[in-house]
């Protein structure tokens, strides 16, 4: 494609495209951290520290799947802005190549208003708990995870938010900038037809390495808004966090979902 071939930096012997690993990452996500996850947080046998080691495994995958796309930017920044092999259902929740900061927040917030929501049957649910047999004592922390947030974990979702509105915008503003200029420096070039070429490629290494930029420093406020979500949370809250999360994700590649979803897009277009 045109665009995947201006925007592609040398490569290098060892390099693959960003699809390729992000199957194998998606493969490894849903086929053996997600599973871990859950029965760790259905067993009543795991150990917390079984626990918060197989919270660090999934954040390092998380981690490692964003700092993979950083040096898939600087190769070739198109397959991760225009990423063409991403499903339909995956493109409408995309920003600046991967899921929007906003996603995880607000996953959060469900968590805290599902708690909210249920107050009033906190006590009944609470006697439930306690005298059922099949509850021992990580069961336990895992039913009651969401119960009573500290207030430190709400004082600090607040602040990220607060911080999501000054980040966000500045970004998206970057973005639409380095294009524009770009789109009007290959506009001018290209009507004076001579040396169309040389021009389209300095008008694209003026500008790309500001397009990389925006991927890397969004990818890191991702990084950085999964980092202070998992500091302030317990090990039974981050554990349901990334089990949310995960579930999500590998929703993205339910046949039956993205056919369903397929089929409204059709039914819309009519």
């Amino acid at each position: 494609m045109l665009k995947s071939t201006l925007f592609k930096s040398k490569k290098t012997a060892t390099s693959k495209p960003f699809k390729i690993f992000y199957d194998e990452w998606f493969a490894t996500l849903a086929g053996t951290l997600l599973p871990q996850l859950r029965r760790a947080l259905s067993s009543v046998s795991t150990s917390p520290a079984l626990l918060t080691a197989q919270v660090d495994d999934m954040h390092h995958h998380l981690r490692s799947y964003y700092e993979t796309m950083d040096l898939a930017a600087v190769e070739d920044v198109a397959q991760c802005l225009y990423p063409e092999w991403r499903n339909s259902l995956e493109k409408p929740f995309l920003w600046l190549a991967d899921l929007h900061p906003y996603l995880f927040t607000n996953l959060l917030r469900s968590f805290l208003d599902d708690q909210e929501s249920e107050d009033g049957d906190v006590l009944d649910t609470i006697q439930e708990i306690r005298e059922s047999r099949e509850f021992l004592d990580e069961r336990w922390h895992v039913a009651v995870a969401w119960r009573s947030p500290s207030k430190a974990l709400t004082t600090r979702v607040d602040q990220i938010e607060c911080g999501l509105r000054l980040m966000v915008p500045a970004l998206a503003a970057r973005a639409r900038h380095a294009q524009l200029k770009l789109v009007r420096s290959v506009g001018a070039e290209w009507r004076r037809m001579d040396g169309v070429k040389v021009a389209v490629e300095e008008a694209l290494a003026a500008e790309m390495e500001e397009l990389v930029g925006v991927v890397v420093d969004a990818n890191r406020l991702r990084k950085s808004v999964l980092a202070d979500i998992l500091s302030v949370t317990s090990v039974y809250q981050a554990a349901l966090f990334l089990e949310a999360l995960a579930e999500f994700l590998v929703g993205f590649r339910d046949d039956k979902l993205l056919k369903e979803f397929d089929k409204c897009k059709m039914d819309i277009n009519r």
